[in-house]
């Protein structure tokens, strides 16, 4: 997955476009995605969470992208 579906990623996720999405959408995202799991524990700062962010996170597992990816 490039950095372009990535952003369209958050940008669907930040439909208010504030700039940032909340914590929650941000864990739900990436349980989506087969980043993280149910149980896994997420330190939430309590600050919303950027595009910026959002990107580096999704890159740090590409494999798991494409192992996501082949189910569809």
């Amino acid at each position: 997955m490039d950095n372009s579906n990535i952003a369209a990623m958050f940008q669907m996720l930040d439909s208010s476009n504030k700039g940032s999405i909340s914590f929650i959408q941000y864990k739900e995202a990436l349980k989506t995605l087969g980043l993280c799991t149910a149980d896994e524990v997420l330190k939430d700062d309590g600050h919303g969470i950027t595009c910026e962010k959002f990107m580096c996170e999704v890159c740090i597992c590409p494999a798991s992208l494409q192992a996501f990816a082949r189910r569809f």
